[in-house]
């Protein structure tokens, strides 16, 4: 364990051009590194709206930190409906926070653009305000069902943060704020549930730069289809999810990647089943890679193993 948490670190750390990774040599910055599967932790923080302020049926925006809306909904009153949200609290910088809604989406939803019709900045919604310090929060939720596999995927804790280091009081507080903000008063009396999932995966993971990754998993078809892929685009840089929901459903979703960032590209369970691509910090945060690992050079050149011996 602690041999894995080290390489995770240098997976973080040893990033610039020229640099060797884990001491075993390679010396081109552009690599990616194939893991056998993670395991992942998920901690979320739920407010579970259901029917407690019908008739009310406010405005969702899905508000990402780079000022794009994913999503847009309204939240119709019924049983076992609910926002969820990180369990940290999340920023927005001060350009991002005075885009105008309607936005432009990053090709992540089902649609190209979103509305709430009254052509407000974000800073002027629920889910974006500044902070006494100078900073801008940012609540960035979306819907989830309170269903039957909710309870049974996720140990809950309802009313109750058991855990201050795993859910961080500052994104609880405010997640609740941008709930009064968006439901009324009456939601600061609706307890918010914690919410904690271990999953373990034997997806492959795939690490490296995003345009690293793309054009290794494009050249790989069993990989693609091991990572529920569907296309890929590299010269866009981004690919199209080849999706299966709880109910047997099959669709698509469109992914796009910031170039120079890395990224972990696996196959999400769950609900749904299909690609999917985070940050590597992002991922690191939440998850554990399994050893051993594969590295190869950008153009596919497998490398070595790293449980190989030197």
């Amino acid at each position: 364990l602690k041999r894995q948490r080290q390489t995770q670190t240098q997976l973080i750390e040893q990033r610039q051009p020229g640099s060797t990774m884990n001491g075993e040599g390679l010396s081109a910055p552009h690599i990616v590194s194939i893991y056998p599967g993670f395991t992942e932790h998920t901690y979320r923080i739920v407010f579970p709206f259901e029917e407690r302020f019908s008739p009310h049926a406010p405005q969702l925006l899905t508000i990402l930190p780079v000022g794009t809306v994913e999503n847009e909904k309204v939240l119709e009153p019924k049983k076992e409906k609910g926002l969820i949200a990180y369990a940290y609290p999340q920023d927005i910088s001060d350009e991002a926070a005075e885009l105008a809604v309607p936005q432009s989406k990053d090709g992540n939803a089902e649609s190209d653009t979103a509305t709430d019709g009254k052509g407000r900045k974000l800073c002027e919604t629920a889910f974006v305000w500044r902070r006494q310090d100078g900073t801008n929060a940012l609540v960035q939720t979306w819907p989830t069902n309170l269903n039957e596999k909710f309870r049974k995927d996720f140990e809950i804790s309802e009313g109750v943060n058991q855990d201050s280091t795993k859910f961080l009081p500052q994104a609880a507080s405010e997640f609740q704020e941008a709930m009064v903000q968006l439901f009324g008063p009456a939601a600061d009396s609706c307890p918010l549930w914690f919410c904690h999932k271990r999953l373990i995966s034997t997806s492959p993971a795939v690490v490296g730069f995003g345009e690293d990754v793309l054009s290794h998993v494009n050249e790989r078809p069993e990989l693609m289809r091991e990572l529920s892929i569907a296309s890929i685009d590299t010269e866009g840089l981004g690919f199209v999810a080849d999706g299966t929901n709880g109910k047997g459903e099959k669709f698509e979703k469109h992914f796009r990647l910031t170039a120079g960032e890395e990224y972990v590209l696996y196959r999400k369970t769950g609900w749904d089943t299909m690609g999917c691509i985070k940050p590597l910090h992002q991922f690191l945060s939440e998850a554990d890679l399994h050893e051993p690992r594969i590295v190869e050079e950008a153009h596919g050149m497998k490398k070595k193993n790293s449980s190989d011996p030197d």
